[in-house]
């Protein structure tokens, strides 16, 4: 007979034939209705009968992250990788993924450096890993610039000064510390500068945001123009709207939950960071379009993108509602924003 295909008894505990497989079914009832905290019990014993089973392995891996148990999906993840079970890209793939929704950026960035020195990565992976790769490392970027800005803000409230040297920085990122300190100091010395880098033609629209959130924190209530993307506007900066509060956002990302809060929440707390990101950018301007269904299936489509996850447009625009046209212009509009975004975030 094979494995527990026969009754047996040891000590007082009685196995049933085949038992672990009816828990294993048992636990995928549940991830099929996407009860996944009711699953883990199912798949837990599952794994105690048979731990060499990968399927098992996965299938509880996946029941805890999705139902936000990341660090025991991480436990258990690198444990698999340890004692080998499962195929091991698929499982370092699942384990970069648990990563990324931990936000352990620094650690995904040297996980797939090391994945990408070995010859054996299949070709089909091997541009999903080195995407995943620099969307990680634009990540870390991000976080250590908040951190120093953070450091800079407790060390350095002094007075402004006499130039930021907005049109020349010698040096971005030192630039980004200066502006952001701004919201502490006496901008008066700084202010002929600052008019004149928003209302002109060059210059970074992410500095120029930084710049009107400077002026909305001063409260201050004369008119200045703002040039970005070819576009001028006119504004009084301490009437500014406040971006958490952005309509279209808040659409969009309501209409992107509707589709992936349940099948996929990574993929949209990705979308959402690239419109928080992409919002930024255009402030104060706004998409060029009120269709916030198509604006969703871009976001939608350009996260697959990044996670080299194949994608319809046509599938997209049943699911969304919206046109086909719509999705095309309006994705490659965002995809434009977010290479023009790359040099600062």
């Amino acid at each position: 007979m094979k494995k527990r295909e026969r009754m047996r008894k040891d000590g007082n505990v009685v196995f049933f034939p085949n038992i672990e497989k009816r828990l294993f079914e048992k636990g995928l009832d549940f991830i099929e209705k996407k009860q996944f905290r009711e699953a883990i019990p199912y798949f837990e014993e599952a794994k105690e009968l048979d731990s060499e089973n990968s399927d098992i392995w996965f299938a509880l891996v996946l029941a805890y992250y999705e139902s936000g148990a990341l660090e025991k999906a991480k436990e258990y993840t690198e444990e698999m990788l340890r004692i080998g079970i499962g195929e091991y890209f698929q499982t370092v793939d699942m384990l970069i993924m648990v990563l990324v929704q931990l936000q352990e950026y620094n650690r995904v960035v040297h996980t797939i450096e090391v994945l990408l020195e070995e010859p054996e990565v299949p070709v089909e992976k091997y541009e999903h890993f080195r995407r995943l790769l620099d969307f990680s490392r634009r990540m870390v970027d991000a976080v250590e610039e908040q951190l120093n800005e953070t450091e800079y803000e407790k060390e350095s409230k002094q007075m402004a000064p006499q130039s930021l040297n907005l049109f020349h920085p010698k040096d971005e990122k030192e630039l980004l510390l200066q502006v952001g300190n701004l919201a502490y100091q006496n901008i008066q010395p700084v202010l002929e500068e600052i008019f004149s880098y928003l209302q002109s033609n060059q210059g970074q629209p992410f500095i120029k945001t930084m710049l009107l959130h400077v002026l909305k924190e001063h409260q201050y209530h004369e008119q200045v123009t703002v040039t970005k993307l070819n576009s001028s506007m006119a504004v009084i900066p301490k009437d500014l709207y406040d971006l958490r509060d952005h309509q279209q956002k808040l659409e969009i990302s309501k209409i992107l939950a509707d589709q992936l809060e349940q099948e996929n929440p990574t993929l949209l707390e990705q979308a959402i960071s690239l419109i928080d990101r992409h919002l930024f950018i255009l402030y104060p301007f706004h998409y060029p379009t009120d269709d916030t269904r198509a604006l969703a299936a871009a976001y939608h489509i350009l996260v697959l993108m990044f996670f080299a996850q194949d994608y319809s447009i046509d599938q997209m625009s049943k699911v969304y509602h919206t046109s086909e046209l719509d999705i095309e212009t309006l994705l490659r509009y965002i995809q434009e924003i977010e290479e023009f975004s790359y040099p600062i975030i």
